[in-house]
């Protein structure tokens, strides 16, 4: 296979996020079809299995032993001729067995938690990639990642929240990005106009509410659910 540059800047995101993410047992997989493959057959490849690595390792957090069997037997099916297309492994019994149901992914994502002082870059990579498939072009290293409710709230803000202020931190669905960060501890009320001019789909979404507190995040990130089955979706 001979990746020209076009073909390595369609698979370099692919690439990117299983590397972010420490994801390796996708690429025995890619390693038997490098020199059996097209290039656009290989990029759709690294495609589906990106998408099923966001759902089944990042948001549903299965078992990887389980998905080396899989991709063990995808690799054979790779090297001897059974799969000779992208879609043939995408249709394979074993892409199919990995891959969680749109509802599993929404119901996992609803919930998902991350932690953001470790994982700061990791989040702004997923929530990039909505926005991405929201139509806005956007670079995940050069934003920032912008809480809602402050990391270290306020009285004010810990009055809206009450005890569901210990809960929101690492969601979700109290984050969004911003070109630079220069609100910290404002007010909803100044966060709103400045997240509405932002450009960004997340950030408007969120300036839609009329306040922020634990309702109004479980809303947020239910809809942020809806756009990740879209944007991490196998045909």
């Amino acid at each position: 296979m001979g990746a020209g540059t076009v073909g390595r800047a369609k698979v370099t995101p692919y690439f990117e996020g299983l590397k972010l993410f420490a994801i390796q047992q996708p690429l025995v997989v890619l390693l038997a079809a490098y020199s059996k493959f097209t290039v656009s057959e290989f990029i759709q490849l690294a495609k589906y299995l990106f998408v099923l690595s966001v759902r089944y390792n990042i948001i549903c957090n299965d078992s990887p032993n389980e998905q080396e069997k899989k991709y063990n037997k995808m690799a054979v099916n790779i090297t001897n001729g059974e799969y000779k297309r992208a879609s043939h492994v995408k249709n394979g019994k074993e892409f199919k067995e990995l891959y969680p149901t749109d509802e599993r992914f929404k119901s996992s994502f609803q919930h998902y938690k991350m932690p953001n002082r470790r994982s700061s870059k990791k989040i702004r990579f997923l929530l990039s990639q909505i926005e991405i498939q929201n139509g806005r072009e956007i670079d995940y290293e050069k934003v920032t990642l912008e809480h809602v409710c402050p990391y270290n709230p306020d009285q004010d803000w810990q009055k809206a929240f009450g005890e569901g202020i210990n809960d929101v931190s690492d969601r979700l669905g109290n984050m969004v990005l911003l070109d630079k960060d220069d609100l910290q501890r404002a007010s909803f009320i100044e966060k709103q106009k400045v997240y509405q001019d932002s450009g960004n789909h997340l950030a408007q979404e969120v300036a839609k509410y009329q306040e922020w507190n634990l309702s109004s995040v479980n809303k947020y990130q239910e809809w942020l659910a809806l756009q990740a089955v879209q944007t991490w979706q196998v045909d």
